[in-house]
C-alpha cells in the first residue's frame, strides 16, 4: 500500500499529526496496536463522576494545544479549576503544610526552617560555580537554594511531575527553562525579579467537560475512518530510497513520510534492526505507575479543599502523593456525600509497587490514605490501573541519547519521531513538538 504520509502510534502526538494533516488536507494512514486513540489517556465516566488513568489536567505552557483544541472544536468544553485549588500541600514530618504560592512566602511559611529560608534568600547574591559535568536537578537546587528546598520542593515537585528521582534526572534535559535561567541571570531569583515573575501563581490548569478522552473521541469522529487502522501490529520498519517500508501483522506500507509516535522502546524495536545505532533508545528508562481513584465520605474530618498533596521521598511514604479532584474540579464529579481523590503510587522510587497482587496494592493504599488524614474509615477504592511504563525519565546521559539519535536519523529525513519522550513530557510539550513536524 503506497501513502504518503504514514502514522505509528494513536496517542496524543499521533492524533495531533494525523488531525493537522488532515486540516491541511493531505492524505495519510494511522497504525494502532489498539482499538482507540489516546494512549495512556484515559479517561472513565461512571454514575459518579469522571476518572483520569493517564494525565489529570494540563497546563497554559504552550498555545499548540489550544489551537488542536479549536481544530477539534472543544475550545468551549474548557473548564478551569476551582478557586480552592490554587492551594496546595506537602508531606513534611508527617505533617500536611500548605505549599507558598509565591516564593516570597517562604518567609512566612513553616515548610523552611529559619535556615533554609535564610540559605534560600542567600541565592539571589551567591551561587556557587556550576559544575562542569551535567547536574541533576537535585545537585542544582542544593546548589542555588541548599539541601533543605532541594528535599522539600525539587524533589516532590519531581516526583509530581516525571514520577522519578531527583537525583537522576537531568535539571538541563527535564527542566531547560531552569538552565538557561542560570546562564542568563546566574541567579533564579534574579532571573524571576527581572521578568516581574516573582508574583505570578502557577500555570493556568485546564480540563475538559468529558475528561480529557474527548480529545480522541472528538479526533475519530473528525478524522476520515478509512485513515485511521486499529488493532493493526507494526513489525519492522526498513528506510529506502523513496521513503520508507513499513511491515506490520496486515501488509506493507510504502511511505514517503513516517511519524512514529510510540514510546522510545518500541521505535527501538521497530527501527534497530535497519539502523542499529537507534537502539540507545532503549536507554530512555519509563517510570512505572499505579493510578488509585478513592472515595471518601465527607463526615470524615479531614476537609480535602486544595488541589493536592505531594510527598517528599525523605517522608519515606509507600505513595507518591494525592489528588483531590472533586475539590479541584467539583463539576466532574455528581454524588456530593463523597470527597474523590486520585493516588498514584510506583514511580522510580518504589519501581516493584507495579508487580504487587491487587490485594496488595489496596491494603498499601488504605494504610496510607488512611493514617495521612487520619481518616475513622476506610477510603474505598473505586478503579485502580497500572502502568509498567508510564513516565519517560530525561535522566543524566538523555542529552547524548538523543544527540546519538539525532546522528542516527540524519541520512533518513522520511522518518520523523515524536512522542513525550522528546521535547517535555506535558501534554502542551507533547503536542507542540509533533504539530512542529508536520511541515
Amino acid at each position: 500500500m503506497n501513502i504518503d504520509h504514514l502514522i505509528i502510534g494513536g496517542g496524543l502526538a499521533g492524533t495531533t499529526i494525523a488531525v493537522h494533516l488532515h486540516q491541511r488536507g493531505l492524505p495519510f494512514v494511522l497504525i494502532e496496536a489498539t482499538t482507540r486513540l489516546g494512549g495512556k489517556i484515559e479517561t472513565k465516566w461512571t454514575q459518579e463522576g469522571c476518572f483520569e488513568f493517564g494525565p489529570n489536567s494540563f497546563t497554559n505552557k504552550s498555545n499548540d494545544i489550544f489551537e488542536l483544541l479549536r481544530l477539534l472544536q472543544l475550545e468551549e468544553d474548557l473548564i478551569v479549576p476551582d478557586p480552592r485549588a490554587q492551594h496546595r500541600y506537602i508531606l513534611k514530618g508527617g505533617k500536611i503544610l500548605a505549599l507558598p504560592q509565591k516564593p516570597q512566602d517562604l518567609f512566612t511559611s513553616p515548610v523552611l526552617s529559619l535556615t533554609g529560608q535564610l540559605r534560600f534568600l542567600r541565592e539571589i547574591a551567591y551561587v556557587p560555580d556550576k559544575p562542569p559535568e551535567e547536574e541533576s536537578v537535585w545537585d542544582f537546587f542544593a546548589r542555588h537554594f541548599g539541601p533543605e528546598v532541594a528535599n522539600y520542593f525539587a524533589d516532590p515537585f519531581v516526583s509530581g511531575i516525571y514520577a522519578g528521582d531527583v537525583h537522576r534526572l537531568s535539571l538541563s534535559a527535564a527542566f531547560p527553562t531552569m538552565s538557561q535561567a542560570e546562564i542568563d541571570s546566574g541567579s533564579l531569583l534574579r532571573y524571576l525579579i527581572g521578568r516581574k515573575k516573582l508574583h505570578k501563581t502557577s500555570p493556568q490548569i485546564y480540563q475538559l467537560k468529558q475528561g480529557l478522552e474527548s480529545i480522541f473521541i472528538r479526533a475519530r469522529e473528525q478524522l476520515p475512518a478509512h485513515a485511521l487502522h486499529f488493532s493493526e501490529l507494526p513489525l519492522e520498519i526498513i528506510p529506502d530510497s523513496s521513503g520508507v517500508k513499513v511491515v506490520t501483522d496486515r501488509r506493507t506500507y510504502h511511505a514517503q513520510q513516517l511519524y512514529l509516535t510510540v514510546p522510545a522502546y518500541i521505535a527501538a524495536q521497530l527501527l534497530k534492526k535497519s539502523i542499529p545505532e537507534l537502539s540507545v533508545l532503549e536507554q530512555i528508562h519509563y517510570a512505572p505507575v499505579i493510578t488509585a481513584h478513592l472515595r471518601v465520605t465527607r463526615s470524615e474530618s479531614y476537609p480535602f479543599a486544595g488541589f493536592g498533596m505531594l510527598i517528599p521521598s525523605l517522608e519515606n511514604r509507600a505513595i507518591l502523593g494525592v489528588l483531590w479532584n472533586s475539590s479541584s474540579f467539583p463539576e466532574l464529579f455528581r454524588n456530593q456525600r463523597y470527597h474523590y481523590l486520585t493516588v498514584y503510587a510506583g514511580g522510580m522510587h518504589h519501581p516493584d509497587q507495579v508487580d504487587l497482587s491487587a490485594e496488595q496494592l489496596r491494603s498499601l493504599i488504605h494504610q496510607e490514605v488512611r493514617r495521612l488524614f487520619h481518616l475513622k474509615e476506610s477510603p474505598e477504592i473505586l478503579h485502580m490501573r497500572r502502568h509498567p511504563q508510564a513516565i519517560p525519565q530525561y535522566e543524566l546521559g538523555y542529552g547524548k541519547i538523543i544527540e546519538k539519535t539525532e546522528r542516527a536519523l540524519a541520512p533518513y529525513p522520511a522518518i520523523r519521531l515524536a512522542g513525550n519522550y522528546l521535547g517535555g513530557i506535558s501534554m502542551p510539550d507533547t503536542v507542540a513538538h509533533a504539530a512542529a513536524l508536520v511541515i
